[in-house]
């Protein structure tokens, strides 16, 4: 098991492990219990809650959460990650685009600060092989993931906002920091429809992380956002959402993403792909990315989104941007 965690996350830190307290009965619960005693200082390394696990770790001392793939973690208040280079891995065997069997859930709590399951703002912190989900109707939860934090690496993971889709201005996945690396993730799900606007990413600042409200040189890779836009909100839902003006900062770019709004049997295609509004110190750049279920890619020109895709065209030009407009 050591030697898997070397391979993922190459760290000096600890590991611990988070079992769900249900599975008790359970084989590996047992076998876990064997080989994670505390440690000869008394330092508990198994444990039954994920907040509870996070809360021994350590700020930028590269400590390791495995979590067991066979239930799903319940949170009773959102997870936020403030401390630095914090590494969180689900353990049912790994590569998974969704349905990932480690899965991490909060539901109604009816606080509003809670946001999302996870909100994260330390630095280099990293998230894989997790299905995260937003099961609540609190009005304010309205976001599957949110980050926040510098150096932020997500691969293999699944966020979705699965109840409240009646609520205005919901993501899946609330893209808020600063050097983000992020690939081979799925964002939202399509099985249920949105009846108020809603978003695949929503790209907007946030204060109080380690970006300090700036989004800037986001790479977001191999991705895939699954939506189904239902009533009369498909001129304001879209697979991304830009904010406002100051939304962007320097350059941020999205390659090889997958757009797929399913539209059911009498249901309205998707107005624009891309949402925006003219940036004053940032752009975004969709290299190779693909829409289906959408009239348009853009809602207008001049917002500092640009589309390009490689060797589409034998000219000395081909692959060079455009502004994303109808």
């Amino acid at each position: 098991m050591l030697n898997m965690v070397a391979n993922r996350v190459p760290t000096f830190g600890r590991v611990f492990i988070v079992m769900d307290p249900d599975d008790t009965d359970e084989e590996n619960y047992n076998r876990m219990q064997d080989v994670f005693p505390p440690d000869p200082n008394g330092k508990v390394r198994l444990f039954t809650s994920l907040s509870d696990a996070y809360d021994a770790t350590e700020s930028n001392n590269n400590d390791v959460i495995l979590l067991d793939g066979n239930s799903t973690h319940v949170l009773t208040e959102m997870l936020t990650v403030s401390n630095n280079r914090v590494h969180f891995i689900g353990m049912d065997g790994g590569g998974h685009l969704t349905a990932q069997g480690a899965k991490v859930q909060i539901g109604v709590t009816g606080v509003a600060t809670d946001l999302a399951p996870v909100l994260v703002t330390g630095v280099r912190c990293s998230f894989r092989n997790i299905k995260f989900i937003n099961a609540s109707t609190t009005n304010e939860t309205l976001y599957g993931f949110i980050d926040n934090g510098e150096g932020t690496v997500i691969e293999n993971c699944s966020m979705i906002k699965t109840l409240g889709l009646d609520d205005s201005n919901h993501a899946s996945f609330w893209m808020a920091g600063d050097s983000l690396s992020m690939r081979n993730c799925v964002i939202g799900q399509s099985n249920t429809p949105n009846t108020a606007a809603g978003f695949g990413i929503l790209i907007d600042g946030k204060t109080g992380g380690a970006t300090d409200g700036t989004v800037k040189e986001n790479f977001i890779e191999n991705c895939y956002i699954n939506m189904s836009v239902g009533g009369s909100v498909q001129a304001t839902s879209c697979f991304i959402k830009v904010a406002d003006a100051s939304a962007l900062n320097f350059g941020n770019t999205i390659n090889g993403l997958i757009g797929n709004n399913f539209i059911p049997s009498g249901g309205t295609i998707m107005t624009d792909a891309v949402l925006g509004a003219a940036q004053t110190s940032g752009n975004l750049l969709l290299a190779n990315c693909v829409f289906s279920g959408s009239t348009g890619i853009g809602s207008a020109s001049g917002q500092g989104v640009y589309s390009a895709a490689s060797g589409v065209a034998p000219v000395a030009a081909g692959g060079l941007s455009t502004a994303t407009t109808d």
